[in-house]
């Protein structure tokens, strides 16, 4: 009995084991496994294209986006190499859903309208002779009845004169004329200083906000922790942009002063392109034309490290604080 407890807790636990190995190879996998991309464009007589590819674990999951000038754009997305979402085949069946009317329908409708067309003849006409006759006599009574129920008694006649009666019309003499014309004036003045002293303590606070936001921003640990802050976001801009990436220009200007100070600047920016921007310049035309190519990677682990820097980091919390009091 021992013995088949014993061996079912180790099935139990190698299965546990198991399952939390799975679990961690996936989280590292997630972590560490870059999302690669690559894309390409070009411009040419006034028509851009371009084209990017995502793809995930050897192009196990991948996402492919085609535009084009004036056109949708086409998104498809693709799991073990088997299309799961795709825009035009999105819209295509959409399409063919739409049913039109069918045949038997639009005879039926037609025939309706043949139908009523032909409403009004010489027998129809007689019958509705009788229905009209028949309405009139019963209009008539109708008319007798209303008559007779709207007369009013002499009692409600009298109720009536009362409640209609004009009620006396109260002259105001001049010296209450005088008292409500100075009330509304001190009103007024009333009104006026209110307005004006909720003006100054809203210009106080605010003086008084601007000086407590200042003290922050002149402490050392705010300092801190903004340089932490852009520190880590130029990491992940870093990471983030392309590693490889080229451009070749067609461009020209007429006036070759303007193509001349152009080329004077992308020289200067030798050091930061090394050579992956090429310029082919015209002199005596303006031209703009060329095509781009890039790729890169980046992995989710690069916004895990930041997150948990600036997460764990004093000088930010402080700051946070600082700020929530203030609110508060």
């Amino acid at each position: 009995m021992v013995l088949t407890l014993l061996t079912v807790l180790k099935i139990i636990g190698i299965v546990i084991l198991v399952l939390l190995g799975l679990i961690l190879f996936l989280l590292l996998l997630v972590l560490f496994v870059p999302v690669r991309y690559r894309g390409k464009g070009s411009y040419q007589n006034g028509t851009f294209m371009t084209t990017l590819r995502v793809s995930w674990l050897l192009h196990i999951v991948s996402v492919m986006g085609a535009y084009q000038n004036e056109q949708e754009l086409h998104l498809v997305l693709k799991i073990f190499g088997i299309p799961f979402f795709d825009t035009f085949r999105n819209k295509k069946a959409k399409s063919t859903k739409t049913k039109r009317r069918p045949a038997s329908e639009i005879q039926a409708a037609s025939s309706d309208e043949d139908s009523g067309a032909n409403w009004g003849t010489d027998e129809d006409f007689e019958s509705q002779e009788d229905f009209y006759q028949e309405y009139e006599e019963f209009e008539a009574d109708t008319r007798d009845t209303f008559h007779t129920t709207a007369i009013q008694t002499p009692s409600e006649k009298d109720d009536a004169g009362k409640r209609h009666a004009r009620k006396p019309f109260r002259k105001l003499n001049i010296i209450q004329k005088i008292k409500d014309f100075f009330s509304k004036f001190v009103n007024f003045f009333k009104k006026l200083k209110f307005t004006f002293n909720k003006v100054c303590d809203t210009m106080v606070r605010i003086k008084k906000n601007i000086k407590y936001y200042l003290e922050i921003l002149q402490r050392d640990s705010t300092k801190q922790a903004l340089t932490v802050c852009w520190g880590q976001f130029g990491r992940i801009i870093r990471k983030i942009a392309p590693r490889k990436f080229s451009v070749n220009l067609h461009l020209g200007f007429e006036d070759p002063a303007m193509m001349g100070q152009v080329l004077a600047v992308w020289g200067m920016l030798y050091p930061v392109h090394m050579g992956a921007v090429d310029i082919q310049p015209e002199f005596d035309q303006t031209v703009l034309e060329g095509e781009f190519a890039f790729r890169g990677r980046v992995s989710v682990f690069v916004f895990v490290h930041a997150g948990c820097i600036l997460f764990f980091n004093k000088d930010l919390k402080r700051l946070i604080k600082s700020l929530r009091q203030k609110e508060i």
